[in-house]
């Protein structure tokens, strides 16, 4: 007998769960009648609360393919008609998913429009069984077993629509990079290509000034590290220079970049403003800049310039600047491909003060000074903080040591020190 009032439960459960089953089975019918009109509104409510949404017709026309179908579905499985893990996205849905990733658009927006379908759907399916039950016990249970269908398969779906857009996304960026680098090496080599294609591609400008710049890091560093700072090094330069557009930037790996500033009309850089940020840089990235130069010819030989500092730089073996402009640098661009060779040039040249020891520097620095100012012995005691006497006694201890006047072959002295001040040790003879 004490197996009776467990019965009686159990059947006015059975009872209850079959009045829960009719009724979530009405709601579907009635939806099932109103499925376009339904899918609109939850449409209606995607773009006026997702702002990327509004503004591009391709992904209207995926919302609109998808929404009748993606609510049919769901009115499927609150059937049983259909089990969940039965389920795999639409065509229309998964079109949707990769088309924002390839846009750029970001995957929160694709979370946000799921939560909002699910939102839309729970809302109509509430509203609609406050009409059509009045036990509290079967709208508890219908309410339960609708949020509970819905968040699932809304969960589901988001997920692997999440997992398509991540793919879509990685995908596409290499592809379109692999596009943007294929036209900067047409370009850069010289190859024929069509203006006004490229330049959509590129998303930059020819017709104007441009400034090139190579930026990379040590190799010691993490690839992390590298890639975290080359592109905000780019933009951090052109903000500086008081550029407001953003640079045309590829990386070439995990440590080198390549980027362009667009100068518009600007002929010139603010050299001012250039030396401040000399100053003042305190990334860990290294930045060899050309000179400003105009149009599609202009695009290569800036570029060009910039590597070719960056040259100079790296064969440098020394820290020294982390900021070197080709025009301080005039001829050594143009004699680093063969170090071995401007070694022994250099050390033709400057004989004794060719030697890689605190001696031999300071001549030189006094005597490149000296030329760089003309010849004149109070500009240079000026420039280096000395007595003019003091000047005069080096400039002659120099001439000893060279075995002439320092006013003979000048353009090779000075072509000389300048390679020994930027190369340091790869062109001096070690002590």
């Amino acid at each position: 007998m004490a197996e009776l009032p467990d019965r009686a439960e159990s059947s006015r459960q059975d009872h209850a769960d079959s009045l829960v089953r009719e009724v979530v089975s009405s709601i579907t019918a009635a939806a099932d009648a109103r499925l376009t009109e339904i899918a609109d509104t939850i449409v209606a409510r995607l773009i006026s609360e997702i702002e990327y949404f509004a503004i591009d017709q391709a992904i209207l026309d995926q919302l609109n393919a998808g929404a009748a179908h993606n609510f049919a579905i769901t009115m499927q499985i609150l059937r049983h008609d259909i089990e969940i893990e039965q389920v795999e996205p639409s065509a229309p849905a998964t079109a949707l998913a990769q088309l924002l990733a390839q846009r750029d658009i970001p995957i929160t927006a694709l979370e946000h429009a799921y939560r909002l379908y699910q939102d839309s759907v729970v809302r109509w399916c509430l509203q609609e069984l406050a009409v059509r039950s009045e036990s509290a016990t079967v709208t508890a249970g219908a309410a339960l077993e609708i949020t509970n269908l819905v968040s699932a398969h809304v969960n589901l779906i988001a997920q692997q629509l999440l997992s398509t857009y991540e793919f879509e996304r990685d995908a596409w960026r290499s592809r379109r990079s692999a596009s943007r680098s294929a036209r900067i090496n047409d370009i850069l080599a010289n190859r024929p290509v069509e203006v006004e294609p490229t330049e959509r591609i590129l998303g930059y400008h020819f017709g104007q000034h441009h400034l090139g710049i190579i930026l990379w890091t040590e190799r010691t560093k993490s690839p992390e590290v590298g890639l975290a700072h080359l592109e905000s090094a780019a933009t951090a330069l052109a903000r500086q220079l008081g550029i407001s557009a953003p640079p045309l930037f590829e990386a070439r790996d995990a440590h080198m970049a390549r980027a362009w500033v667009p100068l518009a009309g600007a002929e010139t850089v603010d050299r001012e403003r250039l030396s401040a940020l000399e100053r003042r840089w305190d990334s860990p990235v290294f930045v060899s800049i050309g000179q400003p130069r105009e149009g599609v010819e202009g695009f290569v030989r800036t570029h060009n310039e910039a590597d070719l500092a960056r040259v100079v730089v790296q064969a440098s073996e020394s820290p020294g600047q982390r900021i070197v402009c080709a025009s301080d640098l005039g001829a050594v661009t143009l004699m680093c491909n063969d170090l071995s060779a401007t070694r022994a040039w250099v050390a033709d040249i400057l004989g004794p003060l060719g030697v890689d020891d605190t001696s031999a520097t300071q001549l030189r620095a006094t005597l490149r000074e000296f030329l760089r100012t003309g010849g004149s012995y109070a500009a240079t005691a000026d420039a280096l903080h000395m007595h003019k006497n003091s000047v005069v006694y080096r400039l002659k201890k120099i001439e000893d040591q060279l075995g002439c006047s320092v006013r003979d072959h000048r353009l090779d002295l000075e072509n000389a020190l300048e390679l020994a001040f930027w190369l340091g040790s790869a062109v001096l003879t070690q002590a």
